[in-house]
């Protein structure tokens, strides 16, 4: 059965590997192509420690940096963090726990997103979750087993290198050890945590720049992960709906309202001393970010995605706690409604990642001319996708000598808040002509007259 969900799992992420790749994913592409120097310099640049740029480096050379290529490390992070899910719910429940877990998480609208996309994201929740299930089986068999001590450094001091978040939560692990009184584990995570030593001069130097980006574009803040009340609920909601939305204000409420009751239902039967792990994983991470993002805006729910396996194993432990006979439709109700928001998702374009790609094609298509945007830190898709076309700064572009420009408007409320750019078209006497619109992007075509 477990060998079924992996697969129902696979089948389920295979055909997102092939979307456009977005900005991020771009800059990553890019910088493993060595077009932003040496790995190890934009490594030391990214918001976050290195380790996944030099797995994706290892990778990349072997297969190359097609989207598919780019993207295959994190569907295999996402099969092996549903396999120690699994693993996680058989030894603090049963067997059908295990079950439970291991399709919910399956079919889980925001882990099938996070498993296409090349970042972090899922190499963070697969090591962390690994991380748990060596310190649970450290703790449940009351000793020191070499495979789970070796098991659990090894997960543990990656995740640390794997995400800043991820500090929080193996700090939490070494105050619950210490609350329960294991004193003979707490060098374990003590020592994982020694190993950053190495890397806290170049912690400080990403600060300086995040602040220094900040103070540049007073908005990016805000965007990134400043501290707003919404993001709380926003997490939740997103955990168990994945990356859809609806714009109808009212069925979005009534719809978040559905399932917070169903969900909190079953939640509230784990609310129990022998899960308080689980628990603590998820809320206490979550809530220790949210205060953090008061001084340095890194809350974004998927930065949080580590957190979503505790809240999947949970939810299937509370399911195994109701009586037997409500327990087969309650897990037909929650799997109907992660098929009912896959398909949205699927067949909705608005939902994909950002499309460069066909932006690009169809610019390709188009007579030559310019292409703009309103900051030039944004151009890694086009590069990537090798945009034939001069590309410009609009908001620092005066002159166009008469040829046609198309221009991308992406992050305009960030970059050029006062459309300076659109302004300068203006002056030279271009209006628009034509519009068009792909997944997340926009294209405005001037002309002069």
């Amino acid at each position: 059965m477990i060998w079924l969900i992996l697969v129902l799992a696979l089948i389920l992420r295979l055909p997102l590997l092939s979307q456009s790749l977005w900005l991020d994913e771009a800059i990553e592409a890019l910088a493993l192509m060595g077009k932003k120097g040496p790995i190890l310099k934009y490594a030391l640049a990214d918001f976050q420690p290195p380790i996944y740029h030099f797995i994706l480096k290892f990778w990349t050379n072997i297969f190359g940096y097609s989207e598919i290529a780019l993207r295959t490390p994190s569907l295999i992070f996402s099969l092996l963090s549903i396999w120690f899910v699994i693993k996680i719910a058989q030894e603090i429940g049963n067997h059908r726990s295990a079950i439970i877990a291991g399709l919910l998480l399956a079919t889980n609208p925001l882990h099938l997103y996070y498993s296409a996309e090349g970042r972090t994201y899922m190499l963070t929740t697969f090591l962390i979750t690994a991380s748990f299930y060596y310190l649970i089986k450290l703790l449940i068999t009351n000793s020191r087993y070499t495979q789970y001590t070796l098991g659990y450094m090894i997960f543990t001091i990656l995740g640390l290198w794997s995400s800043y978040l991820a500090w929080i939560v193996i700090g939490l692990q070494f105050l619950y050890l210490l609350y329960i009184r294991r004193f003979d584990l707490l060098k374990y995570p003590l020592i994982a945590f020694i190993t950053l030593i190495l890397w806290l001069p170049f912690v400080f130097r990403q600060l300086n720049i995040g602040f220094s980006t900040i103070a540049n574009s007073p908005n990016w803040g805000r965007v990134v992960g400043g501290f707003e009340l919404i993001r709380l609920p926003r997490t939740w909601f997103k955990f168990i709906a994945g990356r859809v939305s609806f714009a109808n204000k009212k069925l979005y409420f009534l719809i978040m309202l559905s399932l917070f009751s169903l969900h909190f239902f079953y939640l509230k039967k784990a609310w129990k001393t022998k899960y308080r792990l689980l628990w603590l994983w998820l809320l206490g991470s979550i809530l220790i970010a949210y205060f953090f993002s008061l001084f340095v805006p890194v809350y974004q729910y998927f930065r949080l995605l580590f957190t979503l396996p505790a809240y999947t194993i949970l939810l299937a432990l509370s399911i195994t706690l109701i009586p037997r006979r409500y327990q087969t439709i309650s897990i037909i109700i929650l799997v109907t409604v992660h098929w009912l928001l896959i398909a949205y998702f699927y067949f909705t374009p608005r939902f994909h990642k950002e499309d460069w790609r066909s932006l690009t094609l169809y610019l390709h298509s188009q007579k030559e001319g310019i292409v703009a945007l309103p900051s030039l830190a944004q151009d890694a898709p086009l590069q990537y996708y090798q945009l034939k076309y001069p590309l410009v700064e609009l908001p620092k572009t005066t002159t166009f000598n008469n040829q046609t420009v198309y221009y991308i408007d992406y992050a305009e409320d960030l970059f050029d808040t006062q459309r300076i750019g659109r302004q300068n078209l203006r002056k030279q006497g271009y209006l628009p002509i034509a519009e068009k619109t792909f997944p997340h992007l926009h294209l405005i075509t001037y002309t002069e007259h």
